[in-house]
């Protein structure tokens, strides 16, 4: 194939056989041929993933409450879906490279790049089927490990037809790889289904321990709240704080008051999502792009969410031995300890930043009510 050309009814044949006829596609695949072709197709199937992630997300606007920062989201994820399928056909070059090194096949690097595109065939099948995840939680995690599983099927026949690869190796690293796919995979299930039922089951708690007392003592065990402390969770903070991260805080008053007036901004932009006024206006207030803003946003959530688990750590440490059973009882404290813990960890918060969100908490809480309500 000429280099400077491309046939698109020729992708499409490929792409097709790819997932219908796997074992004869990678059996007669070229390894050879310039750079332009594969680079195309991972800039094809990022486009095609990232027009059904956009179609998904707003059709999900009946169901989920997005509003303009949501949709700037929403605009900012189309764009990093197609730079990540180009960031992704690369290194999945060097990864596939390896592995056709260990199994004693091609090790050229154009061969393993041309794989690795062909391989990409999935990303617009996994954001089509994506949306089961929404329907069912156990239903999203089949799905996803069914087309992860025969994504590593899909390479096995790669390694072994198109690079040359010994069968034997090949197939121990399908081994490991299934096992290591698996593994991610119920880990992140049980993740997932822990944060959502985290308020829940402190809800059922209180439901459950104030009927036995009596109405008048509900608010006595109404730990978990985002009303601002009294004062700083100190003696609370104690027991997580070999989870803080070291070093100068990233939160700062500064920093708050540039969000808030930036998400405010944003507001505005709720039925006019305009890509290009929108990177202007995050630059404007000194953000590189989308996910630079995302990120510090994240950060200051998960402050306010890990003061608020802190504190009613604290109410539970100065509560009477009888809320304190009937809370172990429940794996309340356990709950509110690891929700401590899960945000600081996702935020790399140090004290400073959690003094900094305590001090100004009315505008961390504007700015979190800011956030995608479901």
């Amino acid at each position: 194939m000429n280099e400077n050309a491309f046939d698109f009814n020729k992708f499409m044949a490929d792409s097709k056989n790819t997932l219908i006829n796997p074992k004869g596609y990678f059996e007669s695949m070229s390894t050879a041929g310039g750079m332009v072709e594969p680079l195309l197709k991972a800039l094809i199937y990022g486009l095609v993933a990232a027009i059904i992630n956009a179609i998904w997300f707003f059709a999900l606007d009946s169901v989920v409450t997005l509003g303009a920062f949501g949709g700037a989201f929403g605009v900012g994820a189309f764009i990093m879906t197609i730079i990540g399928a180009i960031i992704g056909l690369f290194i999945g070059a060097v990864i596939i490279l390896l592995l056709s090194s260990i199994s004693g096949g091609n090790t050229d690097f154009e061969a393993n790049l041309r794989v690795s595109a062909s391989l990409m065939v999935l990303m617009p099948i996994n954001s089509l089927l994506n949306v089961f995840s929404f329907l069912s939680g156990y239903l999203g995690v089949i799905v996803s490990l069914a087309i992860n599983l025969y994504g590593l099927y899909l390479l096995y026949l790669a390694l072994t037809k198109t690079l040359k690869g010994k069968e034997e190796t090949a197939r121990i690293i399908m081994y490991v790889l299934i096992a290591l796919l698996v593994l991610a995979q119920v880990i992140g299930f049980f993740s997932r289904r822990a944060a959502r039922n985290l308020t829940s089951d402190l809800s059922r708690f209180e439901e459950a321990y104030g009927n036995k007392e009596g109405n008048e003592q509900n608010a006595d065990y109404n730990y978990y709240n985002n009303e601002k402390p009294d004062k700083f969770p100190s003696k609370a903070l104690e027991l997580v704080r070999v989870h803080l991260s070291t070093g100068n805080g990233v939160i700062t008053k500064e920093k708050l008051d540039r969000l808030l007036k930036l998400t405010q901004e944003l507001d505005e932009y709720e039925n006019d999502i305009d890509n290009d006024k929108i990177i202007a206006l995050i630059k404007e207030y000194g953000y590189t792009d989308m996910t630079e803003y995302t990120n510090d946003y994240t950060v200051v959530i998960s402050g306010i969410t890990a003061v608020s688990s802190l504190n009613a750590m604290e109410q539970l440490l100065n509560a009477t031995e009888k809320e304190k059973k009937a809370a172990g009882d429940f794996k309340v404290d356990e709950m509110l300890k690891n929700a401590a813990i899960q945000s600081i960890t996702s935020g790399k918060l140090t004290e400073s930043d959690l003094i900094v969100v305590f001090n100004n908490w009315d505008s961390v809480k504007e700015l979190e009510n800011k956030t995608v309500t479901e």
